[in-house]
């Protein structure tokens, strides 16, 4: 919009001593300042309203982009960083509601509503569109109707002739600025509104997008949720069995090694055993000890052996 301002401000400079004598130099130019002065105030009126929900469509993509992210994040609090009255943050509060009353949830239905309430802000903006090139034709058709009355005097009273001829020339160019403008003010303004339209439908499209793919997946109750649910939980509950009779694989592996273990020591241990008891049969033997020894110890008994040399 700034750079067709610019426009036509050049355009306006380049071509000021033709627009002049179009629209200011004949000589019934306060009728044609009027005329164009309502389409160019309606024009004016319709593009500023324009401008205002293209703004105020500018902030909603930004709150729905910081709800799409906030979702993504898992965050404790979806709305945090919203406004309270944005689209995004109204639609996240509808479902949340219809989830916590375990009813279905239509998404349809709740986007025909949406598109139905902000049809609403449009009013003003296709009443402009519809009748700007009306308040045009309408001023050719004064004009013209100006330019006849000057015909008929021209025909009543000829003395008055070149008065007449005035009127009819200047009546006859207020007609054709009044078209001009309003064709051109149309032109501007049905661009414009396109794009609006444009604007609308992508960003509730993409209101919709983030209520498929991040609102509605985290609360829904219906039976394909739950078809899904348990095929999720029937696939983990499978690998979870896998996994536990792989682990009881090990268990009996380790199991075995550990009764191998056990029995090569018990082997060592009775080994140990035959040693020592020859170890003590040596020992008695060598020391000459008697028999009565203990389980545990080496020690000889209370009695007291002969003296070999006495």
């Amino acid at each position: 919009m700034l750079i067709l301002l610019l426009v036509i401000a050049v355009l306006l400079l380049m071509q000021k001593q033709t627009l002049y004598d179009l629209y200011i130099g004949g000589d019934d130019s306060r009728m044609g300042l009027m005329l164009n002065g309502i389409v160019v105030v309606v024009f004016l009126l319709g593009l500023t309203r324009i401008v205002i929900v293209l703004l105020s469509y500018a902030r909603e993509q930004e709150m729905l982009l910081r709800l799409a992210k906030n979702v993504k994040k898992k965050s404790q609090y979806p709305l945090a960083g919203l406004a309270e009255k944005s689209l995004a943050a109204k639609r996240y509060q509808q479902i949340r509601w219809i989830y916590d009353h375990n009813a279905p949830i239509n998404q349809a239905a709740l986007a025909s509503s949406l598109n139905a309430s902000e049809s609403s802000r449009f009013t003003l903006i296709r009443f402009v569109h519809n009748i700007l090139i009306l308040i045009g034709v309408f001023g050719t058709v004064v004009s013209l109707s100006v330019a006849l009355v000057g015909a008929s005097g021209l025909l009543d009273s000829p003395a008055e002739s070149m008065q007449r001829m005035g009127l009819i020339i200047s009546s006859m160019s207020t007609a054709l600025s009044t078209t001009i403008t309003a064709i051109v003010c149309f032109i501007i303004y049905a661009y414009f509104f396109l794009r609006l339209n444009d604007v609308k439908i992508h960003l509730l499209s993409s209101i919709e997008d983030v209520t498929s793919l991040y609102i509605l997946p985290r609360m829904t109750h219906n039976e394909e949720t739950m078809v899904r649910d348990v095929a999720k939980l029937t696939t983990a509950l499978r690998q979870a069995a896998e996994r536990m009779g792989e682990v009881e694989t090990r268990f009996i592996a380790a199991g075995e090694g550990l009764q191998a273990t056990v029995g090569l020591m018990q082997q060592q241990v009775s080994r140990i055993d035959t040693d020592m008891g020859q170890m003590k049969e040596l020992l008695r033997e060598g020391f000459r000890l008697p028999h009565e020894m203990t389980r545990n110890n080496v020690a000889v008994s209370t009695e007291k052996e002969p003296n070999h040399y006495e």
